[in-house]
């Protein structure tokens, strides 16, 4: 019996584990050439780390990428997609430096 009450807490672990993935994001990026792309990610993880996720999709070095929205210059990589109040669906602005 004690295998089984283990075993329902294993399946409601992966239960809490499927919930983070249900609160992916999809954000679009554009760069005005032409070219877009649209990223999943997760609204905590923060602008470095979508660059990260960007360049690995466009192939260009993260270093190299800035991204702006909504009137914001450049967004500072230590905040997060949410401290900016992106969310699903929207579209940031891509320019490579």
């Amino acid at each position: 019996m004690d295998q089984d009450t283990s075993d329902s807490k294993d399946s409601k672990d992966s239960k809490g584990s499927k919930d983070s993935k249900d609160n992916m994001i999809m954000v679009t990026c554009n760069d005005r050439l032409g070219k877009k792309v649209q990223v999943k990610c997760s609204p905590t993880d923060s602008i470095l780390e979508f660059k990260k996720l960007l360049a690995a999709h466009i192939g260009t070095p993260y270093n190299k990428i800035k991204l702006r929205y909504g009137g914001i210059n450049s967004l500072n990589n230590k905040l997060t997609l949410d401290d900016y109040s992106i969310s699903n669906g929207v579209n940031l602005e891509l320019y490579y430096t």
